[in-house]
């Protein structure tokens, strides 16, 4: 099969389920709605969603993987490992705040930085990726996971506006949606 077309399907993978994700936040009138096993199943789902993204992801860039300065590799090594950290980072953090009630918000750890920190790691651990392996379409597919990601970060902030209220939208006036100023 073409590369190309492979991508293409990748892509259209990745936006499909990635827009499954988005619904469960989007149609649920508040995720806390949900009964404790519905949660589980939701977070049970999105997690086989990240993981086939992922898996599909290595394997788009094994198969566009090109020569590239050792310095490069190396940045790109750099890269997904800080993507990596801000995404574990940010898993210690909420823990099992998925689970829990509206009772609180998490502002501490990475969520003093960026709303959505385990997306940006993800964006920038692709980003990563492709450069280490000097993958055209994996820098091409990182932009298209910002974008993706970005759409599910809205329709999350839908819940959370829904339920913190003024909260949160003073949290979200401070702090910035994926990427952290300087």
């Amino acid at each position: 099969m073409n590369l190309y077309f492979e991508f293409i399907l990748i892509i259209s993978y990745m936006v499909i389920t990635y827009y499954i994700i988005a619904l469960k936040y989007r149609k649920s009138k508040g995720f806390s709605g949900f009964t404790r096993g519905t949660r589980i199943f939701l977070v049970s789902l999105h997690v086989f969603i990240v993981l086939t993204n992922i898996i599909l992801y290595f394997w788009l860039i094994s198969r566009d993987c090109n020569t590239v300065h050792p310095l490069i590799r190396a940045l790109g090594l750099f890269l997904f490992a800080a993507g990596l950290l801000f995404i574990f980072w940010g898993m210690y953090t909420l823990r099992k705040a998925v689970f829990v009630p509206d009772s609180k918000m998490i502002i501490n750890g990475p969520f003093k930085y960026a709303r959505h920190p385990m997306y940006s790691g993800g964006i920038i651990g692709a980003f990563g990726l492709a450069v280490f392996a000097g993958s055209a379409l994996g820098a091409v597919y990182s932009f298209a996971l910002a974008v993706v990601l970005s759409h599910i970060a809205d329709a999350e902030e839908e819940d959370l506006r829904a339920r913190f209220g003024s909260e949160y939208i003073e949290y979200g006036k401070k702090v910035p949606k994926l990427f952290p100023h300087a």
